[in-house]
């Protein structure tokens, strides 16, 4: 039984964590002992297995020990760094050996280093507490009752089912103007982007502005076809003025996803957009990423449902709402794209799975999908909720909270004079994988809560408030 003053002013669970801190430092604690349970510690000593939690998480945090699943927390050795680079500068009478002998042995050195994430914060991944595989797994069903349906590649441009189960969707949901015969199935945003840039490509254009939250895997895809790339804010104020002074003749946008919070682009922006590509004969890409996950009202409707002129190309997939194993996207060309398209067909093929399709398809119809929706924002608006407030509990006046409007991500703020990148690493040393938000100044993140178990936010978020206590 620890010592513990319940009348000092020092709270139980930093002596709790200064004990086994002295402890570890005086090697009394040694490499790879295993610290009592904290059902155990809690008991013996009759505190709160919250209490108990917090000391732990702090002295993981700080690298003197280290989580295991459904195993006591071990004590870390603390002279490890500096026997790790004496193993990876191995010498032979006191010079060193050259550096091709040493690469074996300072990968296993690095995978040895490498923090181990227990949360993390940073990835906008589904949430598997957010989807029924019991309700898909029914339609793969109905699929495969039909086999003749599954001996075929394929049409190239996609089955016309689920085109045509797309086109009623997108027409009701998202206001985009269309018909089955100018969707393309393709399997995920990459598909899609590689048709497009082949496309425009063939059209004669060359010169691409991309907004700078995109990924990198869009840039990539369209400097491999030749164009010449830019990145843009589209929030900018003077954004149509770049386009004219940088000759732009495609600008790749997500109106629907202003940011990682759920704000979008403003009517009055859109307006805009169309009336530069109108007169500069241009064309928008607009990728409606996460535009079904609002909490509130109806989604704002696409850009493509404003274009009177046919100058937007239209790029959706169900990876926010569906698994993202589920690899299937879905996009909507102008007419004179999809000519060039249906004149060119024979140098495509469908990437996407027949079976997905017509699984998706049947899931549509049955009108699962719109139910999914409605289940994943109420869980998201929930859980979102949930998480702020636990951030605020936990960490009180030293951040700044911003509740998001839609998507996974909730803003924070940290009010420190640390660097971001200290930070940072403060996070990752504690098992925390954490999103700087490079969108606005100062130390600010996006933490995601969809990767973590609602179960499990609490813990996490107690995780990060001790590895960033005293910043």
């Amino acid at each position: 039984m620890l010592a513990l003053d319940r009348e000092s002013a020092e709270p139980l669970y930093e002596q709790i964590y200064r004990y086994i801190k002295e402890a570890i430092e005086g090697g009394h604690f040694v490499a790879g002992t295993r610290l009592p349970s904290v059902r155990a510690l809690a008991a013996e000593n009759g505190v709160s297995k919250i209490t108990v939690e917090q000391a732990y998480v702090q002295l993981a945090a700080e690298g003197y020990i280290r989580a295991h699943n459904r195993s006591p927390y071990e004590v870390l050795d603390l002279p490890y760094y500096e026997e790790v680079t004496s193993t990876l500068l191995p010498t032979e009478k006191g010079k060193r050996v050259g550096a091709e002998e040493d690469n074996h042995v300072s990968a296993q050195a690095m995978e040895r280093m490498k923090p181990v994430v227990y949360y993390n914060f940073a990835t906008g991944a589904m949430d598997p507490e957010g989807f029924d595989y019991t309700r898909w797994k029914r339609y793969i069903g109905y699929v495969l009752r039909e086999p003749e349906r599954l001996m075929g590649y394929g049409d190239s441009q996609g089955e016309s089912v689920l085109r045509e189960n797309l086109a009623t969707y997108l027409q009701g949901a998202r206001g985009v103007q269309s018909t089955a015969d100018r969707i393309i199935i393709g399997s995920g945003t990459q598909s899609s982007v590689a048709v497009t840039a082949s496309l425009l490509r063939r059209r004669g254009l060359r010169r691409i502005a991309v907004d700078s939250s995109l990924y990198n895997v869009i840039i990539g895809v369209f400097e491999d076809c030749g164009f010449s790339v830019i990145t843009v804010s589209q929030d900018s104020e003077d954004l149509v003025q770049r386009l004219v002074d940088e000759r732009i003749e495609v600008f790749y946008c997500t109106p629907s996803h202003g940011d990682s919070q759920g704000r979008v682009m403003s009517v009055a922006r859109r307006k805009e957009l169309l009336r530069w590509a109108s007169l500069s004969k241009a064309y928008i890409i607009e990728d409606d990423y996460d535009s079904e996950l609002r909490y509130y009202g109806r989604p704002m409707a696409s850009l493509q449902g404003l274009d009177k002129e046919e100058r937007v190309i239209y790029i959706g997939t169900p990876s926010k709402v569906l698994p993202p194993s589920i690899r299937l996207s879905y996009m909507v060309l102008p007419q004179d794209l999809m000519d060039d398209f249906i004149k060119g067909k024979e140098r495509y093929r469908q990437s996407a799975g027949v079976m997905e399709q017509l699984v998706w398809a049947r899931y549509i119809e049955a009108g699962e999908w719109s139910k999914q929706i409605r289940r994943l924002r109420k869980h998201y608006a929930e859980k979102s909720r949930y998480m702020a407030k636990l951030l605020m509990t936990y960490l009180g006046d030293s951040i700044t909270v911003t509740a998001p409007e839609g998507g996974v991500y909730i803003g924070v703020t940290v009010h420190t004079v640390l660097p971001k990148s200290l930070v940072t690493q403060r996070a990752l040393a504690a098992g925390l994988a954490v999103k700087e938000d490079r969108t606005v100044d100062g130390v600010s993140y996006l933490l995601s809560f969809s990767a973590i178990p609602t179960q499990q936010l609490e813990k996490a978020v107690m995780r990060l408030a001790a590895a960033w206590k005293g910043i």
